[in-house]
């Protein structure tokens, strides 16, 4: 049996389809709900209507841009930097990455290696000299990029880690509190998602290139890219970035303001600030070889030892194939990718827990509705 059902509050219709084996069966062979793709902008308008009824609730304060081949389709924004500030959130308002930030880290580090200063399979203690762990100290610089180095967290994101997160300033804070570890597991024996990693990576930005390593992204990424309202503020400085707000930082039911979650600023393994125009700009620039040679471009952007990871890029195959990083930390969440088969760039930056997963999810499923699938 098929039915066609017509949800009450999105457009488009959904399949539902049911069957049995045999008939008499008790048992389903089948059961699948789809929707089905909506025409021309039919997916972005169901975007937009989930955006506005989330805003409408105050689980939402951000922006949305789509672009398909370089022309935008759709660009909006909504909520407040601060809440009855009368400031509105706009297409220019730099808003917190969270670990989309690791772009910038990869991109850097494949920068270092097209100017033949670091090579991808060299053990970071070629550039990191006096790194205090030996075995730490063997893993690759591929490895992190990838996140099978095994080199952990970095002990100042969780809500009780709050005394490490008073103590840490710089890159060199964060070994200070984690070099003494060895790797979890054999560099290189499987994957695990590592902030640490990109940690030592921008630490050995900053060795090799001999700038901080906000002064080299800035340097190196955002003014090539034209990328005015990006940056990496410390906490005293986020006037003009939007309050985040979550319900994730204690027990609480209603949402708090994210402020004591934050770092003191943003570093190599995210947390930084983009507008959601500059993180166009970035993904529109990124495939021209003004950032990356073409080459190590291709390489950051496919999928090597870890199926859905490529060098500092989240990856995905086949028919849906994407490029980008989503991030997302108490109080902000972050979902960015381009899809290469419909060169379509979706970008979504958000001050509260977990939307932008829930939009892009409704722009996905309108796009790309998924097949059958037997069960």
């Amino acid at each position: 049996m098929e039915v066609l059902l017509r949800q009450k509050c999105l457009p488009g219709l959904q399949r539902l389809k049911l069957a049995v084996a045999n008939a008499g069966d008790s048992k389903l062979k089948t059961l699948d709900l789809r929707p089905m793709p909506l025409p021309d902008n039919g997916a972005i308008q169901a975007t937009r209507l989930v955006a506005d009824r989330l805003a409408q609730r105050g689980e939402f304060a951000g922006a949305i841009i789509v672009e398909r081949e370089g022309k935008r389709l759709f660009a909006a924004s909504w909520g407040e930097v601060r809440p009855g500030s009368g400031r509105a959130i706009t297409l220019d308002t730099p808003m917190l990455l969270a670990s989309s930030g690791k772009m910038f880290t990869a991109v850097s580090i494949l920068q270092l290696v097209a100017a033949g200063k670091v090579e991808l399979d060299a053990p970071i203690g070629r550039y990191l000299t006096e790194y205090p762990n030996a075995e730490m100290a063997k893993v690759t610089i591929r490895q992190l990029l990838n996140h099978r180095g095994g080199a952990g967290d970095i002990g100042i994101l969780g809500r009780d880690e709050g005394a490490n997160r008073a103590r840490v300033r710089t890159l060199a804070d964060m070994i200070e509190i984690n070099g003494g570890r060895p790797p979890e597991f054999p560099p290189g024996s499987k994957t695990e998602y590592s902030n640490y990693g990109f940690i030592l990576l921008g630490a050995v930005i900053e060795r090799v290139s001999g700038m901080a390593y906000a002064d080299y992204v800035q340097a190196h990424i955002f003014a090539p890219a034209g990328m005015a309202h990006s940056g990496f503020p410390d906490r005293d400085h986020l006037d003009e970035v939007p309050l985040g707000f979550t319900r994730y930082f204690g027990e609480q039911e209603a949402k708090v303001p994210n402020t004591d979650t934050l770092p003191w600023r943003g570093s190599a393994a995210g947390g930084g600030v983009a507008s959601a125009n500059d993180v166009a700009r970035f993904f529109g620039t990124l495939p021209t070889g003004k950032l990356l040679p073409p080459e190590l471009f291709e390489l950051a952007t496919m999928a090597g030892d870890t199926p859905w990871y490529g060098l500092g890029f989240v990856v995905n195959s086949g028919p849906e194939a994407s490029w980008g990083h989503g991030g997302t930390a108490y109080g902000m969440d972050v979902a960015v990718h381009h899809y290469a088969t419909i060169d379509t760039t979706f970008i979504c930056l958000g001050a509260n827990d977990m939307v932008c997963n829930r939009l892009i999810f409704a722009w996905f499923l309108r796009t790309f509705p998924p097949g059958d699938q037997d069960d």
